[in-house]
Parts: C-alpha cells; structure tokens; sequence
C-alpha cells in the first residue's frame, strides 16, 4: 500500500459485520443428528446452490451424493436457510462504529456480499437498514454475480468509482479474498474461531489508515452484548 492512497474499505457482511452463519449451521445440524455441513457448504458449489433456492441446493446434493444434505429434504434446507438469516442478523458493534468513523473521515465504504434475497416485508425491513450503513451495497441476489467470481469485484470497483489498488476488503473466506488479491485490492482476513476473533481484523484495518476504529472495552464484550439492526 505504500504511496498508494486508500479512497474505499469494501466489507463483506456475513462473518464481518454481522455474526457469522457458521454456528447457525452447526446448532441446526446437532439439531437433525446430521453431520456438520459447514464444510460441504463452503468447499464446494452448494453454498451457492443455497442462495437460490432449497430446490437447487438439494440437487446439489444429489448430483455430488451427500447424504446428510438429501436426507433433510426441501424443507430441511428451508429451515437451515432460515437459520443462516438468523444466525447472522446481530450485527457487530464494534464494526458497526468502525464504518461510521471510516464514512466521516472521507472514506467510501461499501459492502460485497453474496446473500439470499428477502422474504417478505420484515427482512427487506431489516435489508435495508444494513443498506443504510454504507455508502453502496452490492449484492448477489440483485447482480447475479457472485463472490469469488472476478467479475462481481470488478463491478463493486466500478460502482465504489475506485482502482483495485486504492481499496481494501474485508472478507471472512479465504477463497474470496484471493481474486480480490490477484486484482490488487488490499484484503484483510477476518478471523472467526473466536466471538472476538474479528476484532484482529480491526486492529489490522485501524494500524494500515492511522484512524482509531477500537476503544479498550470492544475487547470485553460478549457475544451476547450485540442487538439486532
């Protein structure tokens, strides 16, 4: 990044500004006795087979034989959709006042996301409101691309009105970050083995812009001490 001047952060939501869905996934497998799918979900095509629907993640399923992921059916994966929604709809303070510090100090902040469209009134609702934290919000469901294709980067770029090199994305999935990389933007991991885990992703982000984005006390807070958008 050295004489390169930043102009946007680009944010990933669910794992980074919101809780993560790993652990939404894990209760509903222990749950229906299923071994965890968490694994099968991210290594492979079928979490985007989940973003369009029950009926093409149960086929995704079929085609690869997992028999943990067919036997739940389609209303299995309903409910385990509903649960991902869940599961990441707390979002985190600390990130949430990060982006409000990163936009007063002339920053544009943007999220990338690969989400699944609302369901009626209340989850628009709640869409909207994270809409609202950033100054764009580019997402799967409305483009059509997705995370790690290269042309749903190079779109966010255009839309932030930004070069690759003057960004950095935060992004809780390794495979993402790499096209990402290879393109130029600056990535920065987020961690998730811990509940505070994320917070190293802050440190890394307040140390490469000189800008104060953490207090003492976001290292104290329990998960629990999140709420609802």
């Amino acid at each position: 990044m050295a004489g390169v001047k930043v102009k946007a952060i680009i944010f990933d939501i669910g794992g980074v500004v919101v809780d993560s869905p790993i652990m939404a996934i894990r209760d509903f497998c222990v749950q229906r006795n299923i071994s965890d799918l968490n694994h099968f979900l991210f290594s492979s095509s079928t979490w985007a087979a989940t973003e369009r629907g029950q009926l093409a993640a149960l086929q995704e399923c079929q085609d690869k034989g997992f028999s943990d992921g067919i036997s739940i059916g389609l209303d299995g994966w309903r409910e385990l959709q509903r649960a991902i929604k869940e599961g990441g709809a707390l979002p985190r303070v600390p990130m949430l006042r990060a982006i409000t510090r990163l936009r007063a100090a002339g920053f544009v902040v943007a999220a990338l996301t690969n989400n699944i469209a609302p369901e009626g009134p209340a989850e628009s609702s709640g869409l909207n409101r994270l809409r609202s934290l950033f100054d764009h919000f580019v997402e799967s469901s409305v483009t059509k691309m997705r995370k790690p294709e290269p042309d749903f980067y190079a779109h966010a770029l255009r839309v932030v009105g930004c070069e690759a090199p003057e960004a950095v994305f935060l992004d809780d999935i390794g495979k993402n970050l790499k096209p990402a990389r290879d393109m130029g933007i600056f990535t920065i991991h987020v961690q998730n083995e811990t509940p505070l885990q994320y917070l190293e992703a802050l440190q890394k982000l307040q140390g490469l812009l000189s800008i104060k984005l953490l207090e003492d006390e976001d290292f104290k807070l329990p998960a629990e001490t999140t709420s609802k958008l």
